[in-house]
């Protein structure tokens, strides 16, 4: 499963970690901790991935195996929709760090170079006084 969206400008990886309110030693940094903090009924389903989709209406949506639906020839997967309409801090707690690279989409050289230097945007240019 990848992202996507309308055009698909941009391309790119995603890496995060757990917030420390969801992971840990006692409940694991893992998708099943997502599960969890969602109350999702794991006699049924088995998250398997996450969406975000957004930016400020986004949603989140778990990707789960439904167990009920599956058979040995073809897992059922479904996409999950989680209403965070009163809990728009969701990535703060879903996540401690979130982690975003986009490139153009035909781009084929830059997405697998990594940058020799770390700068400061304001090192080379200047900014308007408020």
């Amino acid at each position: 499963m990848k992202a996507s969206v309308q055009y698909n400008d941009f391309k790119g990886t995603v890496a995060a970690d757990i917030s420390d309110f969801l992971g840990g030693p006692s409940n694991g940094d893992d998708l099943r901790s997502i599960g969890k903090y969602f109350n999702l009924n794991e006699d049924r389903f088995t998250i398997v991935g996450l969406s975000v989709y957004g930016t400020t209406n986004f949603y989140v949506s778990l990707i789960c195996v439904d167990k009920e639906r599956s058979s040995e020839e073809k897992e059922h997967i479904v996409s999950m929709s989680y209403d965070i309409e009163n809990e728009r801090e969701i990535l703060g707690i879903l996540f401690k760090r979130l982690h975003i690279v986009l490139h153009d989409r035909y781009d084929s050289k830059y997405p697998s170079l990594e940058y020799d230097e770390e700068v400061r945007f304001s090192d080379f240019h200047e900014t308007e006084e408020d």
